[in-house]
Parts: C-alpha cells; sequence; structure tokens
C-alpha cells in the first residue's frame, strides 16, 4: 500500500524504535507501525499475533503486511487508551477488565504454541538488576553498595521461590497499551497492542505490570482484592500466599530495573517526566518491601533508597 497521499498522523510511542501513523481517508482509520528500525521487532510482532489471534481477546486485526518495508497496516482501536480515560470512578472496571483478559490469555494458551518464546531466566533478572546498580546507586551518597551481596541475594530468592516460568506474558500489559472499545461486550471491551516483547515467564508476571504501574499514580486500594480474584480463576498450584510472595518478589524486581531505567534517562534525556515517574516507582517499591520476607535484601532497599 502507498500511504503517501493519504493523511497521516504521527503517534506517539515513547522510548520504542518503532514508528506508529494513523492513517485517514475520508471516514476510514487504520494504523500502520513501521518497524524499519528495528527488524526483529517485526518478526516477533508477527509471530505473537499468531500465538494471541488463536485466544479469544481484542487484538487488532492485521489488513496487510510489507515485508520489504517491515511496515504493518492493522485496525484502530481508536483513542480510549485506558490511560486517557480512567478516573476515580471507572478506575476499578479498567482494572477487572483488563485482569479477566489476563485470566483469559492464560486459560486459552497452548503451552505448544509458546514454545518458541524465549523463556525467562535468573540471568535476565540480573541484567534487569543491574540497571539500578549501574544507574540509581551512583546517584546516593553512600558509595559502598554491597553489589555482590545484593545480586546473591536476589539469586537465592529466585531458585527458591520455584517459579514455573512456562506460562505467556506480554511484559508490558498496562494502561498505556490498552484499549476500551465501546462496541464490543464482555472481556472483549479490552484492545490489546504493543505485544512484540511477549515471553514465557512468571504466570503474575502482566498483573504485576498492571496493577504495580511506574506510569501513572494510581491507588493501590483495589490491589489485593484484584490478585485474590486473578489466583481465584486461574489454575495455580501454589497456595495463595505463596502466590501472594512471588508476586510481590517479581514485582519488586520490576521496580528496581525502573528505578535504574528512569534514573538514566533524566539524566540524558532532561525529562522532567522522567523525575515523575522516578518518584511514583520509588513510591511503589517502598509499599512493595513491606510484603518482602528476606530481612538482609530489604534491609539494602531500606539503606540505599
Amino acid at each position: 500500500m502507498n500511504y503517501n497521499h493519504y493523511d497521516l498522523e504521527k503517534i506517539e510511542n515513547g522510548l520504542s524504535s518503532k514508528l506508529i501513523y494513523r492513517i485517514s481517508e475520508k471516514e476510514n482509520t487504520k494504523i500502520i507501525i513501521d518497524f524499519s528500525r528495528d527488524k526483529q521487532e517485526f518478526k516477533n510482532f508477527l509471530n505473537i499475533y499468531e500465538i494471541l489471534q488463536k485466544i479469544n481477546i481484542s487484538i487488532p486485526k492485521i489488513y496487510e503486511v510489507n515485508r520489504k518495508q517491515y511496515r504493518i497496516y492493522m485496525q484502530d482501536f481508536g483513542k480510549n487508551r485506558f490511560n486517557k480515560i480512567y478516573n476515580q470512578d471507572n478506575l476499578y472496571k479498567l482494572l477487572r477488565l483488563a485482569v479477566e483478559n489476563i485470566i483469559v490469555i492464560h486459560n486459552e494458551s497452548n503451552l505448544n504454541n509458546l514454545k518458541n518464546l524465549k523463556e525467562y531466566t535468573f540471568e535476565d533478572l540480573k541484567i534487569e538488576l543491574k540497571e539500578f546498580v549501574t544507574y540509581y546507586i551512583p546517584t546516593n551518597k553512600n558509595s559502598n553498595f554491597p553489589t555482590s551481596k545484593f545480586y546473591e541475594l536476589w539469586k537465592s530468592i529466585f531458585y527458591s521461590q520455584n517459579y514455573n516460568m512456562k506460562n505467556f506474558v506480554h511484559k508490558d500489559f498496562e494502561f498505556v497499551n490498552l484499549f476500551f472499545l465501546e462496541n464490543y461486550e464482555s472481556h472483549l471491551q479490552c484492545g490489546i497492542i504493543d505485544f512484540q516483547s511477549a515471553f514465557m515467564g512468571f504466570i503474575g508476571w502482566d498483573l504485576i505490570s498492571l496493577l504495580e504501574n511506574p506510569r501513572i499514580n494510581f491507588t493501590r486500594d483495589y490491589n489485593n482484592k484484584l490478585i485474590e480474584y486473578f489466583y481465584d480463576n486461574m489454575p495455580i498450584i501454589e497456595n495463595l500466599d505463596t502466590f501472594r510472595e512471588q508476586y510481590y518478589v517479581l514485582s519488586l524486581a520490576r521496580q528496581t530495573r525502573l528505578l535504574g531505567r528512569w534514573r538514566k534517562l533524566l539524566s540524558t534525556n532532561n525529562d522532567n517526566q522522567y523525575l515523575d515517574y522516578l518518584k511514583i516507582t520509588k513510591s511503589r517499591t517502598i509499599e512493595t518491601l513491606n510484603n518482602i520476607k528476606n530481612y538482609e535484601l530489604r534491609s539494602i532497599y531500606e539503606k540505599y533508597l
């Protein structure tokens, strides 16, 4: 498709290398995603699309794939992105709707279809934790951070938790990637995008991404209720307390990485939005620490945050 003669609207896409446009012709609109700056993402997107289209959820329909230009033409979910429409009155409804979709994805996922996805390991976790050590800790006046002990504690916890890393993980399942589709019914009212980074990991990973959101400082009043709702609707072997412990350990890991990521971006981009993200993430990290049982690990965070 040659779209040079159409009206184009560039859509803000944060730090991603892909380019996104809304293309308009009369009353019809489509989304164009240009992956030419990251061809592997293009392949990943199409592979994950094949997995998700077999599940009863709402993802944008692909109309055309241009493999020479690494462009995908797809359905436009509109502008009712969750992060733009949520308020005090509809927050629980949107969160519950999103959780219902995570449940559907897990309950309908076929392990054979996931076998080509990369499985999350401790080495992946260590790479993510390194962002905290490299970019956040140097801003702390106390420079004697126990790096080796920090990694060893995390390694011990990671393996002792006995995680099952064989579940589909969207990775960025949060309000910026979810749309409210008013013309759909039931859980299909939640449109899901930006899934090209999916991998195999902990069953509660996307629940963490949703409820412990680092970019939007909405209340945690509903978190415990939704964690239990998720648990009650999933075939999870571990008891609820064990699942909660696994949830909060990986939530802490995610917040840890983001503390380093925001500090790095704040210093390189000089954009105050990252200062806001840093404040929110630090606050959520402190809340998460209240649910961490390992005293040594908790003590390190309390000293260096």
